[in-house]
């Protein structure tokens, strides 16, 4: 580093001693003076002055790259756009709702509430939400219908003798591993080292809150079969999951699995991991179809025209499982209010409503039971039944009862 003129300190020195001079007593060599003896320049000073500061960021900065690359790689890689080009609902380089404007509305000055992806204490659970615990054990062969929500909006659903994991989550929903960033209310009921066999993994769309990448790496070599929208392949492939184990699903796209069909259908929502990558992949809502019985899963998605139109496709439903939470008046089009996924229920042409996307994240910026509050009591008010499992409990909806453990005055 060079000094600026400055800081910079002039130092004369003596004229050297020949050899064949003397040194009259009263006289002290110039040599212990000036040359075995450091000098203490600015120079020295100036090193010593930013040498420790980087000590001290030393530890910060290993943290910021390591976080650095942990994002990097749960982002995971894109597709190849041109396979899309030919879509009605892929347009300038991206896929596109086709109920809404290309864009969805998003109004910060109206949003409500606290909080966010850092989250607001006041709107978490004040004990422990009812959980029944899981794990390998928990599961026998799979039946003709079985369903166990994990939280949020993960579950495992038997239907027709085969298991299927969807939108599985187990940590926060943070591309790196920070407990303040998006955290859970608490943890959820089985870990993925303790899943099941599963016969397929089914992934509505590539939001952090859906789409885990350190849960499709576990499962890679384990899973039989992912099933995702158009473009989320290229991020399971660069995870580590086969190419040949993935099928790929546009809208009105179908794959069979053993017997149960599972049809992608329209959902009013959009994708994104990072700022560049918004609507490169597909979402989704699902149909599914065995053991006499249909169901649909909604995904995330705004309300819409689209779930008269599914409903009038098929006929109605046995089960809608739908989104009730993280709606708000900032993005009102991208989520439901829970009195839209009552109504929504009933465009499909629903025989009952199972909650879901709720009770694990504040996302919608409202205190935790807000949303199951008014869902309840929309669909009681228009007669449509609605099943709230404990996170873990095995539902089957002929002898499920309702105990209505979200009320608990000690939890709110």
């Amino acid at each position: 580093m060079v000094l600026p003129e400055c800081l910079s300190v002039k130092i004369k020195y003596p004229n050297p001693v020949s050899s064949n001079q003397t040194h009259r007593p009263s006289e002290k060599p110039l040599s212990g003076i000036f040359f075995r003896r450091p000098v203490r320049t600015n120079r020295n000073i100036m090193k010593k002055r930013y040498k420790y500061p980087l000590i001290a960021l030393s530890p910060i900065l290993l943290a910021a790259a390591v976080f650095g690359i942990e994002f990097y790689r749960n982002i995971g890689k894109l597709p190849d756009e041109s396979r899309f080009a030919r879509l009605p609902y892929y347009q300038n380089g991206a896929f596109r709702n086709i109920y809404t404007a290309p864009e969805l509305p998003y109004y910060p000055e109206r949003a409500t509430g606290k909080g966010g992806f850092i989250r607001d204490d006041s709107y978490v659970p004040k004990g422990r939400l009812p959980m029944h615990t899981l794990d390998k054990n928990s599961f026998g062969q799979a039946e003709a219908f079985a369903y166990y929500w994990l939280g949020h909006a993960s579950a495992i659903l038997e239907l027709g003798g085969q298991r299927i994991l969807i939108d599985p989550v187990f940590d926060n929903a943070s591309p790196v591993s920070l407990p303040i960033i998006v955290p859970r209310f608490q943890e959820a009921p089985i870990s993925r080292e303790n899943l099941p066999h599963i016969d397929a993994v089914l992934i509505s769309h590539d939001h952090y809150d859906h789409l885990e990448a350190a849960t499709v790496r576990h499962l890679a070599d384990k899973a039989a079969r992912f099933i995702v929208p158009l473009g989320v392949s290229d991020r399971l492939q660069s995870w580590g999951v086969p190419s040949e184990k993935i099928t790929e699903l546009g809208w009105g796209d179908a794959a069979e699995l053993n017997g149960v069909k599972i049809t992608a259908e329209t959902a009013q929502h959009y994708s994104a991991r990072w700022r560049t990558d918004r609507n490169k992949t597909l979402w989704a809502s699902f149909v599914l179809e065995g053991a006499g019985r249909r169901l649909y899963w909604s995904g995330d998605t705004g309300y819409g025209p689209h779930f008269a139109d599914i409903g009038k496709k098929y006929g109605g439903f046995d089960t809608a499982f739908l989104e009730i939470d993280a709606a708000n008046a900032g993005w009102p089009q991208t989520h439901m209010f829970p009195e839209q996924s009552v109504q929504a229920a009933l465009d499909l042409g629903a025989k009952r409503m199972v909650p879901m996307h709720w009770g694990v994240f504040s996302l919608g910026r409202n205190p935790w039971y807000v949303s199951i509050d008014k869902a309840v009591k929309t669909a009681a008010h228009k007669n449509l039944p609605l099943d709230v499992p404990k996170m873990g409990e095995k539902y089957r909806p002929d002898s499920f009862r309702n105990d209505g453990w979200w009320t608990r005055k000690e939890l709110r």
